[in-house]
């Protein structure tokens, strides 16, 4: 997956719009076959520099949402200017396929392996949502961590029972 996160990366800022399948190289024909749902991560110096992510399959292939994914967080991440060319040359790249979810009791967050799993948060009112990928961060060393960083990303104090809680685990692929 990695490979082909650079290759829409490249296409894109070459050609300035989305590639097509016939534009890039695919050597797992499966990504093109079963939908997923993935995470595109981009890091430069050391720093996220741009993600993006589904929390359930959207399109119809794994490809596709690569394609989606690759392409917002080089260019629509709102945190950051858009990627450039020259930038793209000295990125690192991490990919999360979702491979399964389990929604968790109130108080089984604390339980949770941060290294092994990560955590999607729904508020039960379907106004928030966050999600932390598993051993993305070197600062969650357990699952009393999570409310701290939750509330950082949602926003507001993060309280359990509040929202729906999933444990997620992560095919992850990394080029660093």
């Amino acid at each position: 997956m990695i490979d082909i996160v650079k290759q829409i990366i490249a296409f894109y800022l070459k050609n300035n719009r989305e590639p097509q399948i016939e534009d890039i190289e695919i050597k797992d024909t499966h990504l093109l076959n079963e939908a997923g749902a993935v995470f595109v991560t981009i890091y430069s110096k050391g720093e996220i520099r741009g993600a993006a992510g589904n929390v359930k399959e959207i399109d119809a292939s794994i490809f596709h949402e690569l394609v989606k994914n690759t392409i917002f967080a080089i260019s629509k991440d709102e945190r950051f200017e858009p990627l450039t060319l020259k930038e793209s040359l000295s990125i690192v790249v991490r990919v999360d396929l979702i491979k399964d979810r389990k929604v968790l009791q109130e108080g089984e967050l604390k339980k949770v392996d941060p290294i092994k799993y990560g955590i999607i948060v729904i508020k039960k009112d379907y106004g928030k949502l966050a999600v932390i990928l598993p051993n993305i961060n070197p600062l969650i060393m357990n699952g009393s961590d999570y409310p701290k960083f939750l509330s950082f990303k949602l926003g507001e104090d993060f309280k359990e029972k509040e929202y729906i809680v999933y444990r997620i685990e992560t095919e992850i692929e990394k080029d660093y």
